[in-house]
Formats: C-alpha cells, structure tokens, sequence
C-alpha cells in the first residue's frame, strides 16, 4: 500500500508539471573546498539528473541551465524580506530552507532537488536510516571528519541537542516542531534541553545516533531531511549570547557557506566555510565563493535590479512571484523570457477562515461562495502563478481531485452571491457582519488581495478591515498565535503551504493536526482539532491509511469551512543570464532555484 501511496505521488507530480509545462509553451572538492566536482558541474553541481539545457523559458525546470565547472565569483541575491529565523529549527518559509541548504546540513539531504522525481539522499549520515521491523526505532551513523565551521567536530550529541530543541517551543517557538515532538518518544511534558535536564530518551555512541518513535513512523527519513533536524553544536550553540531565541543571529555552519555578516532586515553575507570538506559531502557541488543577500522591502526596486543586472535571482520569489509590472516585461520580451521558469509545486494558496472568531460554520461558508477568486488569482499575477482552487489538496498529493469542488463559485470563479447570501441567512446574519482580515506587510501583492476580496465580500454585506504585521513575525507571533488571533479579533487573513515532503502528511500535519497547535508557532492557525482528520493523519505513518483516507481528509476539512483555497500555484522567477549550474529547486517546498550550486560567469 505505502508502495503504491508513492506511485501515486510521483504519477501526480509528473501529471502536474506536464500542464504546466504544455500551458507555459515550454520547449568544489578538497579542504579549500574552492575545486569543482570531479565529474564536472553538470552532472556533479546543481542536482538535475545530468540533463543540461540552454536558456530557454521553463528550461531549469528540470534541468541544469547553462552548465560549468568554472569556480569564483559572488551570487547577488535580493529579497524582499529577511527570513523567518536562520536558526534551522525554527526557520519555516519554504525560501529560507532552500537558503539553509547553504550553511546547514542534515543526516538525510536531497540529492535530486529538480523536476518531479525528488530522492533522498545521505548527506551527514553514511547511509539512510536503519529501522527495526515496525519502524519505530532509527539509527543513523555519522561520516567521519566532518567539522563546524570553527573547526570542532560534528558529534551525534549534536544532532541530538538539535533534535531536543524541537521540544523547546516556549523559548524557540516555530517551525515545523510538531513532526519531531509527536514522532520522537520523549518523557512526558519534556520541555526541551533548556528547562528539562532528562535527556535519555535519544541514544549516541561516539558515531551514531539511535531515536525511538512514539509510534510507527515509515517515513521518518523525510524528517530527518528538514532543517529543524541540524544538528546543533551541544549545549553551546553559537556562543556566548547567540543561544536560544539569539541562535539565529549567529548559527553555526555544516555546509560549504557560513555568515559572515548578518544586519537583521538589511543584508547577510555567505562566505565559504574553510572546514567543509567536499569529500564528505555529496548533495552540494558549490561554485562561487560568496553568496550576498540583500533585503529591499520595496518588490518594484528589487525587480529593477533583476532587470539591470545587479542582481542575480530573488531569493524570495517563491513567496510571492514577480511584481506584476516586471511580470509583464519578462513574459513580452522574447529574451527576457528566455531567463524566466515557472515550475509547478505542490502548494496551495488560501485564507484562514478563523473559527475562534468566526464561530458559526455557516458564516465561514458565505466567505467561502463569495470570494471572487479570479480577480484574487489576478492579484497574484494572473495564471503564471497557478490555477483556481477547488479544494486544499493541491496537485501531486495523494487525496487531490479535480472535481471535487464543495463550494462552486461559478463557471468565471467570481462568487456565488445566491449562496452567500443563503449562507448568511442560515447563520443568522442576513444582512453580513464585520471582521478584520490579517496579511503581512512589505508585499506589494497582499494589499491587492485585500482589496479584491473587500470588494467581493461587500456585495453580500460582509465587511472586513484590514491589519498587518511584519513578514518576519506575522507567521509565529501573529496570525500563529491563537491567542492574539482571538484577542484581536481576526477573523480571515493570507496564507499558502507547500508540502514539506511528499506525502498528505508532509502537506497536512503542520496546518491541520490538533497535535501541531501551540502559541505562539502553530501553523495551524485556525486551531483545527478534529477528530477525522487526526486519525487519518496519526494513522498515515503507520501505514494503515488507503488512497480514500486521503480523499477524506481532503472532504472532511473542506466541510470545517476553515481554509480557503485561492488556487493551487507555481511561480514566475527570474535568473540573470550569468548564472550557470541553475536548476530549478522544486522539492517540495524550497521553491527557487537551487542556490549552493550556482556558479556566476
């Protein structure tokens, strides 16, 4: 059954990037670690199978642009925002773990990051992980000589320690914490290496790491491929005042880059790690000997300095695209274009509908008929960003169905009014309500929406107000704090996941589970606990779930009338034509090209 789970995966992804690509018209090594893969870039760099292409539209999609083995240079990067935290446990836009993937490694990595068929790979351990027989028992062994970026050896104990800061959500909140924290058997109320001094539960030799499951986990190699399980140097961290909520500030490298320089909201610099060692490593083939990133709050700037070339690719466009101004340059301008890729994903874009302040179903429900989502989908860029949504269950995900549609909004997608108003009567507000709708600043397309769906809800008498936060809070503390959601009285707000790794629960567990709620950090932000849906999703690792639990899933919280889907997306970016080795990073949910291997010519 699991066997066949995947099958399905993989059919579904590939079925995806066949629409998008037929609707877009889409035709190193030694301790200097400054020497290219022996094999050459374009089958040793950038993780695309060894295919090669030149530039052309959707060409990086799932291979390698503009091949090389030439080393040096610097990679300009602009984003629109910083991350979220460089602390890889608490880090969680799908931008800043591809940006991880310069400075962190795990025990499991992925070794083919482009295209529709994504493979796990060791990257710090020798080999994947070794089970016993019903999966709750894992053991990774560590490759030898592998070093921090001062020098100190990478231990077991330090992969340990960052696995038990998962459990410290009270002094680190955020990040997908609730994968390790429901998977990992540790004491009851343990509460992280911080506050909780019993720290048996994860077993070390001087080479190897054996964690016990809670319950039968078959997958558990895709949790060991996320940031949130770096290893973290034991006990230390990054110093002296750079421990805890102050990691991010100073982390510790395992990859072939480490921070240099970092202004929070302003710029970071990546130099090369003088204590990598490509020998050891087998994911990353980098190239250039500097990464800068540069954080422009205005997305028109940083498109101009797409255009004119002093910059090189938007660290950040997975969260957002292209503004639509240099949007509708690069689609019109032949060689423009031919520097552009539009990969599919498996993400969905949608609004909380939030029950703790929206509590009557039917309320939710006349949100839900009313939205006009093709002027929504025009506000994000129109259909190079993706295609309207009828359910959360993206493309590519077993438990997606294309014609399961619970709440039609009509054949143009504007909204159905007769059942909006029905919905509102059955909720017994006839003439609508007020709430306050929730989005982060610094995006030039967030205020667009709003005002979209402000002019949608008004005709049926639904009136909404708006309220902001700044992106690098809005996630943990804002909208992913139950309380202040309550307490303020949000009642919708912008949102988009992507799955953390193919499978439902890579794409549900965070958003859906009642076991994943904390404050502040959840990232189910509006508080679903329902019982459906946690069997299923407790009951999915365990293999004891089918192809129509998953299309359940889907239905049952579709019926909670909770989130909105907008449309199910893949995203417009940019590469300057001087980068080489550029693949597109399609895994899951990195989304952007794959950064650690670019060369610059």
């Amino acid at each position: 059954m699991r066997r066949n789970r995947k099958t399905t995966i993989a059919v579904g992804l590939m079925a995806v990037a066949a629409v998008v690509l037929s609707a877009c018209g889409s035709s190193g090594g030694g301790d200097n670690n400054n020497s290219p893969s022996p094999n050459g870039s374009a089958s040793g760099g950038a993780t695309g199978g060894g295919k090669t292409a030149s530039a052309a539209y959707n060409a990086a999609f799932d291979a390698i642009v503009n091949p090389s083995t030439k080393t040096g240079g610097t990679l300009k990067l602009g984003s629109t925002a910083d991350c979220d935290s460089w602390d890889p446990k608490i880090t969680y836009y799908g931008w800043c773990w591809n940006m991880q993937r310069l400075i962190t490694r795990s025990l499991i990595g992925y070794s083919v990051v482009n295209g529709t068929d994504f493979k796990l790979a060791p990257d710090l351990a020798t080999d994947m992980g070794k089970h016993n027989a019903d999966y709750t028992e894992w053991t990774y062994t560590l490759k030898p000589d592998l070093k921090w970026s001062d020098g100190k050896p990478i231990t077991p104990q330090d992969v340990k320690y960052g696995l038990e800061r998962n459990f410290a959500t009270g002094e680190i909140p955020g990040g997908p914490s609730s994968y390790f924290t429901q998977s990992i058997k540790a004491p009851k109320d343990y509460a992280g290496p911080y506050k909780d001094g019993d720290d048996s539960f994860i077993k070390t030799t001087d080479n190897s790491i054996t964690i016990e499951l809670s319950s039968p986990n078959a997958d558990f190699d895709y949790l060991m491929a996320m940031a949130a399980s770096a290893p973290v140097p034991n006990k230390t961290e990054g110093g002296t005042g750079f421990t805890g909520a102050n990691y991010t500030k100073h982390p510790m490298s395992s990859g072939p880059f480490m921070i240099k320089s970092y202004t929070p909201g302003q710029s970071a610099d990546f130099v090369r790690n003088p204590n990598w060692n490509q020998s050891t490593d087998t994911i990353r083939h980098p190239l250039v000997d500097e990464v800068t990133l540069t954080i422009d709050t205005n997305p028109a700037d940083l498109d101009q300095k797409l255009k004119d070339g002093s910059l090189d690719a938007n660290a950040s466009t997975g969260a957002g695209g292209l503004d639509p101004q240099f949007q509708s340059y690069v689609l019109t301008n032949p060689q423009a274009k031919a520097n552009t890729d539009d990969p599919a994903t498996a993400f969905t874009q949608y609004l909380p509908v939030f029950q703790t302040v929206i509590k009557n179903p039917d309320c939710r429900k006349a949100i839900f008929y009313a939205t006009n989502k093709a002027s929504i989908l025009a506000a994000y860029g129109g259909p190079t960003n993706g295609s309207v949504a009828k359910s959360m269950t993206p493309p590519g995900i077993t438990g997606y169905d294309a014609s399961y549609d619970p709440y039609p909004v009509g054949s143009d997608n504007t909204g159905d009014l007769d059942k909006a108003k029905q919905a509102l009567k059955d909720c017994g507000e006839p003439n609508g309500f007020s709430t306050k709708f929730a989005y982060p600043t610094n995006s030039s397309k967030a205020p667009l929406v709003f005002a979209a769906e402000k002019a949608a809800l008004a005709r049926v008498g639904i009136q909404i107000t708006a309220v902001t936060d700044d992106p690098s809070t809005y996630y943990t503390t804002f909208i992913g704090s139950p309380k202040h959601v309550l307490s303020s009285g949000i009642g919708m707000a912008i949102a988009g996941w992507g799955a953390d790794f193919p499978t439902p629960v890579g794409f549900y567990q965070s958003i859906a589970n009642g076991n994943a709620i904390v404050d502040p950090g959840t990232s189910n932000y509006v508080s679903l606990n329902d019982p459906v849906v946690n069997k299923i999703l407790d009951g999915a690792p365990k293999g004891t779930t089918s192809d129509a639990d998953f299309a359940k899933l889907n239905q049952q919280i579709m019926t909670d009338a909770v989130y909105l889907p907008l449309y199910w997306g893949h995203t417009l970016m940019y590469r300057n034509p001087r980068m080489t080795n550029v693949t597109c990073n399609n895994a899951l949910a990195f989304g952007n090209y794959d950064f650690v291997n670019v060369g610059v010519s």
